[in-house]
Formats: C-alpha cells, structure tokens, sequence
C-alpha cells in the first residue's frame, strides 16, 4: 500500500523520538500496590463477623447515589424541556408578527 509522503515523515519522526520506559522495580511496585489495594478491599468487605454489615452499607450507599443522579437528572431533563419549549414558542410568535399576524 502506497503511503502519503507526510505519513512516511511523521514515521520516521516518531522513530526518532525516544519512548521513556519506566523500570521494572517501579512496574514492579505499581503492581504490588494495586494488588494489596485489592487484597484489602477483599478482606474489608469478606471479613467474617462485620462484612455483612460493610457490604449492606455500601449497597445503601450505592443505591442512594443513584436516586439521587436520578433525581437531579430528572430535573435537569425538565429544565432543558422548558427551555426548548420557551424557544419554540418564541420562535412561532416571532414567525407570527413577520407574517403580520401580531398584535402590533
């Protein structure tokens, strides 16, 4: 496949350019702390005598964040209704008063 002579260039720019890589003791480390983050959220929620609790907790919490964007989006949605509902009708009387159709 034939390629423009701004792609060729772009390529060797990009050949030219070094990529930083990161050393593998710090790939290393960014693993193992993901890892632990996981190991205790695991354990948080998994935990024998207060898990249960900690899981109903996060279930209310999760559940309350969503009535709560349901009812701001609900909002939201009605105002923007209006709004569109404002224009149109300003843009009909406008149509009307052009026509000859007004009051003035």
């Amino acid at each position: 496949m034939e390629t423009s002579r701004i792609t060729r260039k772009a390529d060797e720019l990009k050949a030219k350019v070094p990529r930083p890589h990161r050393p593998a003791w710090q790939v290393g480390m960014i693993w193992f702390a993901g890892g632990m983050a996981i190991a205790s959220l695991v354990g948080f929620f998994l935990d024998s005598r207060r898990g249960g609790a900690r899981r109903h907790m996060a279930y209310d919490k999760a559940m309350a964040t969503g009535r709560d964007m349901g009812d701001w989006s609900g909002k939201k949605v009605g105002h923007l209704r209006n709004k569109a509902m404002g224009t149109v009708a300003e843009m009909k009387s406008s149509q009307e008063q052009q026509a000859g159709g007004g009051y003035g």
